[in-house]
Formats: structure tokens, sequence, C-alpha cells
């Protein structure tokens, strides 16, 4: 499936050029539950947080569903299945493939950092936040020796 035929996982994208391969078995189990099990691999690019950049990202999504028509049955399904309540007895499938898609994007997104622009590299290094190995005096060893002065 192109990755511009999902509109909200687009707007999150810096690029919505690409594919999402989309893999589903469908059976109905020994409970007369219907199930579906597969997988979704798609690269997609985000913006790098570093430099604001677009980086890829690999996405690999494993899917165990259980389809449902409400929440009490959704109740009762296998922990080993993830809930999707059907609407009116119906699933859209590319719906359900953006919300996994959307799901697994990363909260934030880095290039490795030799793959960022040098200037954002220079303000946003990581040694930035390093501690420093200078020993900082104590503000307290004022009271110290007052302390120490007046016995």
């Amino acid at each position: 499936m192109l990755l511009s035929v999902f509109p909200e996982l687009s707007a999150a994208l810096a690029s919505n050029e690409g594919d999402a391969f989309v893999h589903l078995s469908f059976r109905v189990d020994e409970d007369r539950r219907y199930i579906a099990t597969g997988s979704i691999k798609s690269t997609v690019q985000v913006e790098c947080q570093r430099c604001l950049e677009p980086t890829s990202v690999e996405l690999e999504i494993d899917l165990s569903i259980g389809f449902v028509y409400d929440e009490d049955h959704a109740k009762n399904l296998p922990g080993d299945y993830d809930p999707v309540v059907m609407t009116d007895g119906e699933v859209v499938l590319a719906d359900m493939v953006e919300q996994e898609l959307l799901l697994a994007l990363p909260i934030v997104a880095y290039h490795p950092e030799s793959g960022c622009n040098p200037v954002a590299l220079k303000y946003a290094s990581s040694t930035d936040d390093a501690p420093d190995d200078e020993i900082k005096p104590n503000p307290f060893s004022i009271l110290a020796d007052l302390k120490v002065k007046k016995n």
C-alpha cells in the first residue's frame, strides 16, 4: 500500500513517499472468533529532532488481532489478541493499518550523529548535556567553617 493513501499518517511524516507491506492471514478459531495474524513493514521519513531534516525509520509490526462486535466481547478475548471493534460487522483494513503504523511511530527520532547537519551537531551535541568533571565548591562549606570557628 502506498503511504500517501493514509491521510493521518501522512500528516505525521516528513514525507509520505514509500510503501507499507502488509501481510495478514484470517481465520476463525475453535471458539468461533474472527482472528487475523500477520505483519506490517515500512520505512518512513520522520523529522530528526536534532537537525529538523528527514530521517528514515524502519517500522516492523507484528499483529495478532481479534475482531469483536463490541467492548463486552473484547473483554472475553484472550490476552494474545488485540481487540478491533467492528462497526456494523465490518472493519476498514486500510484504517486499521494506518492506526497500527501511527502507533508504531517513534515519539522522537534522530539521525545517527554522523548523519545530522554539522551546524545542528554543534548546538545539539550530546556532550553538552554531560556533567562537568570539575569539582565545584560546596556552597554550605562557609557554614561549616563558621561552626568550627564558633567552637
